[in-house]
C-alpha cells in the first residue's frame, strides 16, 4: 500500500513539474497554428480560385468559431475539469487543421478553420490551470506561455513562407502545424493535472445558442450586404436578427443560474473595462493581418500600391512584426513598474494607432512598411501581455476560466467582427490588375486606407479607456479592495 501511495505520489509529482513544459510547448504550437495560415491566404486564393479579399473569411470565421466555443469550454472546464476540456480543445484544433490541408474546396477550409476555433479556449484554461495548481506563481507563469504563444506567431509567419517556396505544395506545407499539434494531445492528456470540477454548475447551452445564432446572422449579414446592398432581404433580416439574439442572449444571462457570461462577476471585478480594451485592440490585431498580407503581396507596378512581395518575405516581415509584440510583450512589466500598468498601455495603444495611420498615409517603401508594423506590434505587444494580468488578477477564485474565458470571447468576436468588415472593404472597393476592367480584381488602395484609419481610431478609444483601469480594482485573491494607486501585478515577473 506504501508503495503504490509513493508511486501515486511520484507520478503527481512529475505532472505538476513538467505540466508548466507542456503549456508553454502548447501555447508555442497554438501561436504557430494560427500564425502559419496568415502568409498562405494570397497561396490559397489561388489554389482554390477566390478573389484576394475573400481569403479574408478563413480568419473570419476561426475567429467566429473561437467566439462561440471560447466560453462554452469555459464554462464546461469549470464544471468538469478544464484538464479534461483542454484535452478536447488540442483534439479538435488538430482534426481542423488537418481538413484545412487536405481540404479540396473551399468551403472546406472554412469548415476546417471553424473546426480550430477552440485554439483560443487554450490561454483561458491554461490559466485556470495554473491558477489552481501554481497559484503563487501564476503571474508569471502566464507571461511565460504568452510569450511563447507570441514566439509561435512569429515562426509561423516565417517558417510557412520559407516551407512553401522550398516545397510548393501548400497542402504539405500546411500539414506541417497539424502534425505538431496532433503529436502533442497524449502529452496534454498525460503529463497535465486535473483541477476539481464544480458540480454545481449548469452549462448555459441557451446562451450559448442564442450567442452563436446571434454572430452567424451578423456575420453572414455582413457578408452579403457589400454585394447585394443594406437593405436587401438577404443582409437586412440576419443582421436585424442577430442584433435580437444579441439583445436577447444578455437578457437570458442576467437570469440564467450559472450564465455563459456572467455580467453580475464581470461588474462586481470590474472586468467591464480590461474586456472593452482587449476587444478593441483585437479588432486591430486580427483584422490587420489580412489587409498586411494584400498589401505586402500586392505588385506597385499593376496596382499602383504595395511591395511586390513573395510568401516568403511576406512572412518574414510578418515575422518580424510579431517578434516586435513579443519584444512589447516582455517589457510591459518594466515599464509597468516605471510608470504604471494604466499609462503603460495608454503609450502602447497610441503608439499603435500612430503607426497604422503611417501605414496609410505615408510612403510604402518596404522597409517603412516593416517600420509601422513593428512599431504596431511593440504596442500590441504589450496590451497583450499586460491584460491577461488584470483579468486573472481580478477574476474571482470561484470561476477563473469562465472569467478569462469572457475576456478571450470578447478579442475573438471582435476579431471575427473585425475580419468580416475587411473581407467587406476589400472586396467593394477594388480596381483591376490589367486595367480597363480586364485582368486580377484586387483590393484598390483606398480600402487599406480605409481599414487601417478606423483601426487607428479604436487604437485612441481603447487609449482613452485605459486611463481609467486602474481604479477602484478589487484583488481577486484575497478579497480586499485596493485604491486607485495600486499597481495591477505584472503578468510577466523577472
Amino acid at each position: 500500500m506504501d508503495t503504490a501511495h509513493r508511486r501515486a505520489q511520484n507520478v503527481a509529482g512529475a505532472k505538476l513539474r513538467l505540466f508548466v513544459p507542456v503549456l508553454i510547448a502548447l501555447e508555442l504550437l497554438s501561436g504557430l497554428v494560427q500564425g502559419w495560415i496568415v502568409p498562405l491566404l494570397s497561396e490559397i486564393g489561388r489554389v482554390y480560385g477566390v478573389p484576394a479579399g475573400s481569403t479574408s473569411w478563413v480568419l473570419a470565421v476561426g475567429l467566429l468559431s473561437s467566439a462561440v466555443s471560447v466560453p462554452l469550454i469555459a464554462m464546461l472546464g469549470d464544471r468538469f475539469g478544464h484538464q479534461r476540456l483542454l484535452v478536447v480543445s488540442v483534439a479538435l484544433v488538430a482534426a481542423g487543421s488537418l481538413l484545412i490541408a487536405f481540404a479540396p474546396t473551399f468551403p472546406l477550409v472554412l469548415l476546417g478553420a471553424a473546426v480550430q476555433g477552440p485554439v483560443a479556449a487554450f490561454l483561458p484554461l491554461d490559466m485556470a490551470l495554473l491558477k489552481a495548481h501554481r497559484i503563487r506563481s501564476a503571474n508569471r507563469d502566464v507571461g511565460l506561455i504568452v510569450g511563447a504563444l507570441t514566439i509561435g506567431l512569429a515562426a509561423g509567419m516565417l517558417l510557412s513562407g520559407v516551407a512553401l517556396d522550398a516545397l510548393g505544395n501548400l497542402a504539405v506545407v500546411q500539414m506541417i502545424p497539424a502534425v505538431g499539434i496532433a503529436v502533442l494531445v497524449p502529452f496534454v492528456w498525460l503529463l497535465v493535472p486535473e483541477t476539481s470540477p464544480d458540480a454545481s454548475r449548469r452549462i448555459d447551452w441557451k446562451g450559448a445558442v442564442l450567442l452563436g445564432a446571434g454572430l452567424v446572422a451578423i456575420m453572414y449579414g455582413l457578408s452579403e450586404a457589400p454585394h447585394l446592398g443594406w437593405t436587401s432581404p438577404q443582409a437586412l433580416p440576419p443582421l436585424a436578427g442577430g442584433i435580437a439574439a444579441l439583445v436577447l442572449f444578455f437578457r437570458v444571462e442576467k437570469r440564467a443560474e450559472s450564465p455563459l457570461v456572467d455580467l453580475k462577476v464581470i461588474r462586481a471585478a470590474r472586468l467591464g473595462n480590461p474586456i472593452g480594451i482587449g476587444f478593441l485592440i483585437a479588432v486591430t490585431m486580427f483584422g490587420n493581418q489580412a489587409p498586411s498580407v494584400l498589401f505586402l503581396s500586392a505588385n506597385p507596378d499593376k496596382l499602383g500600391y504595395g511591395a511586390g512581395m513573395s510568401v516568403s518575405a511576406v512572412g518574414l516581415v510578418l515575422a518580424i512584426g510579431a517578434v516586435s509584440s513579443t519584444l512589447g510583450s516582455f517589457s510591459a512589466a518594466l515599464l509597468g513598474r516605471l510608470v504604471g500598468q494604466a499609462r503603460t498601455l495608454v503609450f502602447a495603444c497610441l503608439a499603435a494607432a500612430a503607426a497604422l495611420l503611417c501605414l496609410a498615409f505615408a510612403p510604402s517603401s518596404g522597409v517603412v512598411l516593416i517600420v509601422w508594423l513593428a512599431i504596431a506590434g511593440f504596442g500590441h505587444g504589450i496590451v497583450l501581455s499586460t491584460l491577461p494580468a488584470v483579468v486573472i488578477d481580478r477574476a474571482p477564485a470561484s470561476a477563473p476560466a469562465s472569467a478569462s474565458g469572457v475576456y478571450n470571447t470578447a478579442r475573438t468576436i471582435g476579431g471575427s467582427l473585425a475580419g468580416a468588415f475587411v473581407a467587406s472593404v476589400t472586396t467593394v472597393l477594388v480596381v483591376s490588375a490589367g486595367g480597363s476592367g480586364a485582368g486580377v480584381v484586387a483590393p484598390s488602395l483606398g480600402a487599406f486606407q480605409l481599414i487601417w484609419t478606423v483601426f487607428a481610431a479604436l487604437n485612441v478609444a481603447a487609449a482613452m479607456a485605459a486611463i481609467f483601469l486602474s481604479r477602484g480594482r478589487t484583488n481577486s485573491l484575497t478579497g480586499a479592495a485596493s485604491t486607485g494607486s495600486d499597481r495591477i501585478p505584472a503578468v510577466i515577473q523577472p
